[in-house]
């Protein structure tokens, strides 16, 4: 012990062993993969749980959010897959993962057809990917060290002829009390009898293994039976990943509605991943019946849930779930942002499409700024001052999916790795 760290010591050049750290650790993910090659101590250094620990830290406290950008383009009539980070210097360049080319990529478990690209998760700069329609193969990578591994056991062995997965909705996140990294991915499929049914399993990073989540945990999701033995209110989470994670928790979006037939009433579904409960929560008034007809987000606002309601004329409205999660309490309510000053340098009056893409623990929220040309914007509004500031901005050709990400060290197991250029 004594050996390694006065060799860590000595990576800092004579300067304060804390002073090194609190500097190394300000660095973007970038600067420091490029100190490893410099000597010996510093790659020991870097490389050390405690100091990528530190660093996500720092990082998550500077606020030193970035935008991860992804496109889908056609080729030779197959689909090709972009991914590159957008920060306040402007985009990283192309990530040159494998899995982004599908011919190129032989999965274990790669399906023969229904290939797809999705961001099913973010977190502490893990970004889990699903390649495919049918929930596998799953990817999870850090594209700030180009690290990816494909996430062993996530092919589904009870898929057959006589069950059709219609819908799939993920989670991905850290459980704080258990100091780990689990993935959530939730199934509706319909039987030979067009009956719809759930199943839900559990990916933990450190064991490596998934776990079906008992059924009888899974009965909050149907309703009561009726005469004709068909279920009055099913619930269906929205298919895609969580729209936040907090302490532990996944929230997601759902409708309730019969057998079949969606209606516009809107839930929130959440899962604890300490004791494996599933949850449903009550929504503000201001939802029913306007899932398609206004534009409304999930989102995480000063460590709580927080749902962000725009209206076109009024401004947008800010609803925060207490802390028992019974109620929702109107923190803000027809608050008009600066749009002009925003999008006056992003084209000649182009119609411009604003998203809330996150918050944070200080009281911002995050939107992105979109324009036909494609000018990109990431833009943090801060709710307490009603201040607006720009963070970084860029340029795609094609339509892209844009992500909230926070550059870190943190290993992907087994991973494989992309050589920087």
């Amino acid at each position: 012990m004594e050996g390694s760290q006065s060799t860590v010591r000595r990576a800092t050049f004579h300067l304060p062993f804390e002073i090194a750290i609190e500097i190394l650790s300000r660095l973007p993910v970038k600067s420091l993969l490029r100190f490893k090659s410099v000597c010996k101590s510093w790659y020991a250094l870097i490389k050390t749980p405690s100091f990528i620990s530190k660093h996500l830290l720092t990082q998550s406290t500077l606020n030193s959010t970035s935008l991860l950008v992804t496109t889908c383009y056609y080729g030779d009539k197959t689909p090709k897959y972009a991914m590159s980070l957008l920060s306040n210097d402007g985009f990283s360049g192309p990530i040159d993962f494998p899995f982004l080319t599908p011919t190129n990529y032989h999965s274990i478990s790669r399906p023969t057809e229904g290939t797809c690209f999705r961001v099913v998760g973010i977190c502490n700069g893990l970004v889990c990917i699903n390649l495919s329609r049918f929930g596998f193969p799953l990817i999870l990578c850090n594209p700030s060290t180009r690290q990816f591994q494909e996430i062993p056991g996530a092919e589904w062995n009870w898929v057959d002829e006589n069950n059709y997965v219609y819908r799939i909705s993920y989670g991905f996140g850290f459980h704080p009390s258990a100091n780990d990294y689990k993935l959530i991915r939730i199934a509706l499929y319909l039987n030979t009898l067009f009956e719809e049914n759930i199943r839900a399993d559990l990916y933990v990073m450190s064991t490596g293994t998934w776990t079906k989540i008992d059924v009888n945990k899974l009965s909050l999701f149907f309703g009561v039976m009726n005469e004709l033995w068909e279920y009055d209110n099913i619930v269906r989470i929205d298919g895609g990943s969580a729209s936040a994670v907090l302490n532990g928790v996944f929230y997601w979006p759902a409708r309730v509605g019969p057998n079949i037939v969606p209606t516009d009433q809107v839930v929130v579904m959440s899962f604890d991943m300490g004791n494996e409960v599933f949850r449903k929560i009550r929504t503000p008034e201001c939802l029913g019946g306007t899932w398609d007809e206004i534009y409304w987000q999930f989102t995480e606002l000063d460590d709580k849930l927080a749902l962000v309601v725009s209206h076109q004329k009024s401004g947008f409205d800010v609803w925060v779930l207490n802390e028992n999660e019974s109620s929702w309490t109107n923190q803000m309510k027809g608050v008009s942002l600066p749009i002009p000053r925003i999008a006056s340098d992003m084209g000649n009056g182009e119609d411009v499409e604003s998203t809330v893409v996150g918050g944070g623990n200080n009281g911002e929220l995050l939107l992105t700024r979109q324009n036909v040309s494609g000018d990109i914007k990431l833009v943090s509004y801060d709710t307490k001052t009603q201040q607006t500031k720009d963070l970084c901005f860029g340029h795609v050709q094609y339509e892209s999916g844009l992500y909230l990400y926070v550059g870190t060290l943190l290993p992907v197991m087994q991973a494989n790795e992309v050589v920087l250029n």
